[in-house]
């Protein structure tokens, strides 16, 4: 039932493909002669290397599986959130909305410019509030990475979850050696190249969802396939028995906030050449930001299709007991559709994309523990290159450990991106609140910064979301899914931060902003 077309001929292909790289980023590990290089990659970047590494970040291996877990529970209806990320990124690159501004402070991390804007303390708790957020949010991917290959190869079966657990170790020995050797020069460079690699990867795969119709898949069988179990709902993200309205608006606003102060995707406006390449990047970035999530989403309702028409299949993922089979069917899918050979092109380019991601994400909550915690709290104002560079690379080992840890241990729930959009939220809500309002309100204060950055944390609380409705429908024996969820409870957590910001600020005004008031009487 898991057999796929994956030989050793692509495993072959894999090993050459992955130590290749590997080589390369450690070659360009000479060009790291201080800790700019290392952490911004001396902010040089220009307009086609930016965007490359812009998309490449979030064009890895984990990309493609959350989304196609949606795509093979909710189907076309999907498809809504790339629209919003290339409308919201379209919008960002338009106006340099926030970002131009962040590239002409010419900060290091994002929390830096807590400090400058209100307090040393804002930066630290900025920046202790973005880890825990960060590494929560990225702790799912190396068991999502290694579920891939497990299934693409073949490996699936009566083993699987110890096979998982294995390559879940390996993948992640893998990319902390490649960070720690390399940086950021490696993750800029090696981004170039595996963009170019997953942009014929994704087509590949999408030619042979359209064109292989004995599997029974292609657009019409797909279409009509969802249409047939699913209704409007397949189609329709707002329907009652899809998405919804709120899950709608919730986008919107983490997209948005996203590309603003997220990490990994906002440390972008600091590597570039100066600030119209930053606006540039995010224009011309757009695009892929829309193809990188509907391909994979395609993939998804692809993968329904497939297991539905073949009766050996669709017990085991579309019967009662399916928990955590979504994330099973897009790998064993390709695996089993694309020949021999090229499988093992497409797995070697999947498997280096989840590479750049993990080197990217390891170095953006690295960077900012030893910026803009250990720093601060040494009482420096920055950390000489070699005390950056060290404690950044032991802070990649660490977080390191605990992927390892989480991933193994925690199961993975029916939607990812719906995991990684509460977790994001836990830092984006208050820290989002902070930097627009700090840019375009002067009367923002210190303490309302504070004030709406702790507030965020309780949209950890979206994660304990389930299990209060299962207790609830138990109890009572009515469904609260509908109005009591983790979007509706993160977007009103949202709300609470912006007004605890908007008190702070007012109630606590700086004591700069008092004298000036005091002058002005």
């Amino acid at each position: 039932m898991f057999e796929t077309q994956f030989t050793n001929l692509d495993w072959g292909i894999v090993v050459v493909y992955l130590v290749g790289t590997g080589v390369f980023g450690m070659y360009v590990n000479k060009h790291v002669h201080n800790a700019s290089d290392y952490l911004v990659g001396g902010r040089g970047a220009g307009t086609a290397l930016s965007i490359a590494s812009f998309i490449g970040t979030g064009l890895g291996l984990v990309t493609l599986m959350y989304a196609s877990m949606d795509g093979f529970t909710k189907g076309f209806s999907y498809l809504v959130v790339p629209l919003i990320a290339f409308a919201v990124y379209l919008f960002l690159g338009t106006s340099g909305f926030a970002i131009k501004r962040l590239r002409e402070m010419k900060l290091t991390t994002l929390p830096e410019y807590f400090e400058k804007r209100f307090s040393r303390r804002a930066r630290i708790t900025s920046g202790l509030i973005a880890v825990l957020a960060g590494v929560l949010n990225m702790g799912l991917f190396p068991k999502m990475g290694a579920t891939f290959i497990t299934y693409a190869t073949g490996l699936g079966g009566e083993n699987a979850e110890l096979t998982v657990n294995l390559i879940t170790t390996l993948l992640i020995v893998m990319v902390l050696v490649y960070t720690v050797m390399g940086g950021m020069v490696a993750v800029l460079v090696t981004d170039y190249i595996q963009f170019l690699v997953l942009s014929l990867g994704l087509g590949l795969g999408l030619w042979f969802c359209f064109t292989d119709l004995d599997s029974h898949l292609g657009w019409a069988n797909m279409v009509s396939t969802w249409q047939e179990t699913k209704g409007e709902a397949a189609f329709n993200p707002v329907h009652a028995e899809s998405y919804g309205w709120t899950y709608f608006f919730w986008q919107i606003v983490l997209v948005f906030t996203a590309g603003i102060c997220w990490a990994p995707e906002a440390t972008r406006a600091l590597t570039t050449q100066d600030s119209a390449t930053t606006k540039r990047t995010f224009l011309f970035g757009a695009p892929g930001f829309f193809v990188r999530m509907a391909i994979p989403a395609v993939w998804g309702i692809a993968a329904y299709t497939y297991v539905f028409h073949h009766p050996e299949l669709h017990e085991y993922f579309l019967g009662e007991n399916t928990a955590g089979h979504a994330s099973q069917a897009m790998p064993l899918l390709l695996g089993k559709i694309i020949p021999t050979g090229l499988l093992g092109l497409l797995v070697a380019g999947l498997l280096a994309a989840f590479m750049s991601t993990h080197d990217s994400y390891l170095l953006s909550w690295a960077s900012i523990i030893s910026q803009d915690i250990i720093a601060p709290l040494k009482g420096v104002k920055e950390l000489s290159d070699q005390q950056s560079i060290f404690y950044t690379r032991v802070s990649v080992v660490l977080i390191g450990i605990f992927l390892l840890i989480w991933g193994i241990w925690y199961e993975l729930p029916e939607s990812v991106w719906t995991y990684m959009s509460i977790t994001g939220m836990v830092y984006l809500s208050g820290s989002a609140t902070a930097l627009i309002g700090g840019m375009y309100w002067k009367r923002a204060s210190t303490t309302g910064a504070l004030w709406a950055m702790y507030g965020g944390l309780l949209a950890i609380s979206g994660l304990f979301v389930e299990p209060i409705q299962d207790w609830y429908e138990a109890e009572y024996g009515a469904s609260i899914t509908y109005w009591f969820n983790g979007p509706s409870l993160t977007l009103a957590i949202f709300g609470i931060c912006i007004l605890l910001f908007v008190a702070g600020s007012l109630l606590f005004p700086n004591r700069e902003q008092l004298l000036t008031a005091q002058e002005n009487e």
